[in-house]
């Protein structure tokens, strides 16, 4: 009963004061809860914009081109690494820049973080314009006419624009984010997918156009999101617009240096878990990769709540770590550690007893989930689940260096290490070799190697 009237104190709107240490750190968790919660609101928009789009979209398009405007729009994720890290970097850099209460500096810090988001996502946008102009796309989608090719390259031109406006539409949500504004940038990005609802509509009711669908979805999204971050940067007073350039030069090297860092921790998790499909394709079969897909999906229900429980705590890790104040650190670490484990576990056992049933309703018994995998992914989601408090731990703390370099020594193990395990057991082999590569390079490297430098910020006699 304790427990929880302690945790509904933090459900209100109205700030807590800043006077104390106590008070600093209820606002910290009140923000986080708000954020927590924006999250769910926004995930489950952005679902049903995913719902309503394939329902609408794929009879009126048909298999090939939904198929074109489907691989466009996954890649958006797939290479939101290419805003080189900053977007993340971002995110620190605001933090420490909010804690030490100079507006000049955050100002200074939000211009420079947008002149170089901009910079970036007109680079990535000329690039993939101009390969949209020599790539074959008749031959490298399979499509069945010249005609379906001449509109799949108009697609692709309009994506690679479209593509710009989202790195800056990103890194804007993570200047708010590092405020300890979560909860105003999921917001922000439920309204851009409630705004996107109609604006399908509309694009598919007067025509079947794949680069229009792009435009009312992507497109919609991120000059929604871009509008409102900068009409509420306006309010507060953080936007100079004549200080762009100058603001650019002075964060250059910070963005950029500790953006690179990021950038490599992106591409090694890409490498590391993104591949994993494609690998099991090439090895065991579209079988083995159907029933992989599945079981994967199925325990997406035990790790996303882990994901929003910790994505708001990245910026009260750093806003604490800019104070000083490593009894918040410590005590956050440990009951976020706590709960992301007990909401693995739990949700992971429940996965595992029905995993096989539900499997069976959701496919209507098309494909066939071994237990043998569900039973893997239930012992490596609460493993999974504990990396991911620690992960947002290490991101607020700016200990960056030793992730870049601990991902990198789980790329060069888990690759080959999935290849042989999924040559012998298939989709299995590969979920279990995922695991016991991530326990040797992260947990062994973090808690020998690394293991002062993890525990630093948590400790009294921590170097500056």
């Amino acid at each position: 009963m304790n427990a929880n009237r302690r945790l509904l104190q933090y459900l209100r709107l109205s700030p807590f004061a800043a006077d104390t240490e106590a008070h600093r750190t209820a606002e910290r968790y009140r923000l986080a809860a708000l954020g927590a919660l924006a999250t769910i609101a926004s995930r489950l928009a952005g679902i049903g914009l995913i719902l309503l789009t394939v329902r609408l979209a794929a009879p009126q398009l048909g298999p090939e081109r939904f198929g074109v405007w489907a691989t466009f729009s996954g890649l958006a994720t797939t290479l939101a690494f290419l805003d080189l890290g900053v977007g993340n970097a971002l995110v620190n850099r605001i933090a420490h820049a909010t804690a030490s209460g100079d507006s000049q500096r955050l100002t200074s810090v939000v211009m420079g973080g947008l002149a170089w988001l901009l910079a970036i996502g007109s680079a990535a946008s000329i690039i993939l314009a101009v390969a949209s102009a020599w790539i074959p796309w008749t031959t490298l989608f399979k499509l069945s006419s010249a005609v379906s090719g001449a509109e799949t390259r108009t697609s692709a031109f309009v994506f690679s624009w479209l593509f710009g406006l989202n790195i800056v539409s990103s890194g804007a949500l993570k200047i708010l984010i590092g405020q300890q504004r979560s909860y105003e940038a999921q917001f922000i990005s439920m309204l851009a997918a409630l705004l996107a609802y109609p604006a399908t509509w509309i694009a598919l009711k007067h025509g079947n156009s794949v680069g229009l669908l792009l435009v009312a979805g992507l497109g919609t999204q991120s000059i929604l999101i871009i509008s409102l971050v900068l009409s509420l940067l306006a309010r507060r007073g953080l936007l100079a617009v004549r200080r762009l350039g100058v603001c650019m030069r002075e964060e250059r090297n910070k963005l950029l240096s500790t953006g690179s860092m990021f950038l490599i921790v992106q591409i090694g998790t890409a490498i590391g878990w993104g591949s994993d499909t494609l690998l099991l394709a090439s090895i065991a079969g579209a079988a083995d990769v159907a029933a992989f897909a599945v079981a994967q999906r199925l325990f997406l229900f035990a790790s996303q709540p882990v994901v929003i429980l910790n994505g708001s705590l990245w910026a009260a890790y750093s806003d604490a770590h800019a104070r000083d104040d490593r009894v918040f650190i410590r005590n956050t670490l440990r009951r976020s550690l706590a709960v992301s484990l007990a909401i693995g576990t739990g949700l992971s056992i429940l996965l595992l007893i029905f995993g096989t049933r539900l499997a069976s309703l959701w496919t209507e018994s098309a494909i066939n989930v071994p237990w043998a995998l569900l039973a893997v992914f239930a012992l490596w989601t609460p493993l999974e689940a504990a990396g991911t408090a620690v992960g947002y731990y290490l991101n607020g703390t700016g200990i960056v260096r030793e992730q870049m370099v601990v991902v990198l020594a789980f790329c060069v193990l888990a690759l080959p290490a999935k290849v042989f395990a999924t040559l012998y057991a298939g989709a299995t082999g590969l979920v279990a070799a995922t695991a016991l590569a991530y326990t040797v390079t992260h947990v062994g490297l973090y808690g020998t190697v690394y293991r002062h430098r993890i525990l630093a910020p948590m400790r009294a006699d921590r170097n500056p």
